[in-house]
């Protein structure tokens, strides 16, 4: 049996939507207008939001300063199941979210760093197709590509914040304050590295604290790491939720009164058991005119010979796999609206036909790695743990009606057409 592609109801237009947001939110706070800013920031016409949107409702409070706290690997269902390791961060009042298609890091962090969906910014998957230098990983191979605004088509919306009069910021571990991808997501904010959680929660408390109005964007990945060595049900994730926990409870706890901060994720986790990671039969008669597979265990890319047709690959595969994953063409993967507006060149990037894994299931290639293969922790797909994140609300946004707002704009830029050419 062949499993059509499901229809994307929700593409991360609510999490592209998260930072415009926050912008907005100190435009106001700063004595600008947070109209003009949204309609820059999301390319749309001021008369469009201006007629949507009303904020002395107190739906975007005013603010100073405003925090987006970005937790790799953070999905709604995993924190809601481990809430009493959370205690500080389950009190925050929160909403389930989805992310981008596919739930991976390279394309969800672009979206909220740039506000563009990965249609449109391009990094539309974990491993792409350059036109140039074949496959490559949008976190790791960027040392060939010359000109990476080209690879990566949106511009990241920090000048927005400098714009303003806000100071942009970013916190990480200090091993990616350089590199292709923070060169292509966080030009524009200064950088800061910490290694440990607790030590970019204090950066982010000292630069809050000192009155200067900031724009932030704070990034954990321990968590992340933890699940894939482990799974997100180990105790060594658990131990990383614990101390991020306690890490935001201290940043909470010292923020002045005109700071909001946003929690937020790039995608959940699922947990694969080692009998429950396939290898693809790449060599089979079912594959019989796939070039190359890119994209990840849970959301592979199979990329064709010249000639061959998508539809009847994606058939003798779709008959292959049966119910362990929806097989389909790019093409429909695109009509169902996976990926938000499609600007030109960006489609070419994915293979012609796409495999989602479902289940608790992940298709690995006989060149695999051993790290690879031993993976537990896993994403990419669609499932509902993948692709549901928080939107937990902090500091004076706590009883706000920002996440309605972030709601609200999301659906203008999604009845919006918004493909055009690279920023």
């Amino acid at each position: 049996m062949v499993l059509m592609l499901p229809i994307a109801t929700d593409n991360g237009a609510r999490l592209a939507a998260i930072l415009p947001t926050g912008l907005a939110a100190v435009a106001r706070g700063l004595g600008a207008d947070p109209v003009e800013l949204l309609a820059r920031a999301c390319k749309l016409a001021p008369s469009e939001l201006g007629n949507n949107l009303v904020f002395d409702d107190g739906s975007l409070p005013p603010l100073r300063s405003f925090v987006m706290v970005v937790v790799d690997g953070l999905g709604h269902a995993n924190l809601q199941a481990r809430a009493a390791h959370a205690r500080s961060i389950s009190r925050l009042p929160s909403r389930r979210i989805e992310t981008v298609i596919p739930s991976t890091t390279g394309a969800a962090l672009t979206t909220l760093t740039t506000g563009r969906l990965p249609g449109e910014h391009g990094l539309i998957g974990y491993r792409i197709r350059h036109p140039k230098q074949g496959l490559l990983s949008t976190l790791k191979d960027w040392r060939d590509i010359p000109d990476r605004r080209a690879w990566q088509r949106s511009t990241p919306l920090f000048e927005f914040a400098a714009a303003v009069g806000a100071r942009p910021v970013a916190i990480g571990r200090p091993a990616h304050a350089t590199g292709g991808l923070t060169e292509a997501i966080l030009s524009g904010a200064e950088y800061h590295g910490a290694v440990t959680i607790a030590d970019r929660c204090a950066i982010a408390s000292r630069l809050l604290r000192a009155g200067e109005p900031i724009v932030a964007y704070l990034y954990i990945d321990e968590l992340d790491k933890a699940a894939h060595a482990d799974g997100w049900q180990s105790d060594l994730w658990l131990k990383r939720l614990e101390q991020l926990d306690a890490a935001l409870d201290d940043l909470l706890r010292t923020l002045p009164g005109d700071v909001g901060v946003v929690v937020t994720a790039d995608h959940g986790m699922i947990d694969v058991p080692e009998h429950r990671r396939l290898e693809l039969g790449v060599d089979s008669e079912e594959f019989s005119g796939v070039s190359e597979v890119g994209g990840e265990p849970r959301m592979r890319s199979l990329y064709l010979h010249v000639g061959t047709d998508p539809e009847s690959v994606a058939e003798r595969v779709g008959a292959a796999l049966g119910k362990l994953a929806w097989v389909g063409t790019r093409g429909e993967a695109i009509a169902a609206n996976w990926f938000g507006p499609m600007a030109a060149g960006v489609a070419e990037r994915l293979g012609e036909v796409i495999v989602a894994a479902r289940g608790q299931v992940c298709f690995t290639l006989p060149g695999d790695s051993p790290e690879t293969r031993a993976m537990v922790g896993q994403h990419g797909g669609l499932s509902s743990e993948e692709r549901g994140v928080p939107l937990a609300l902090g500091g004076v946004l706590d009883g706000s009606g920002f996440a309605a707002t972030v709601g609200r704009i999301a659906a203008i830029a999604a009845a919006t057409d918004l493909t055009s050419p690279a920023d």
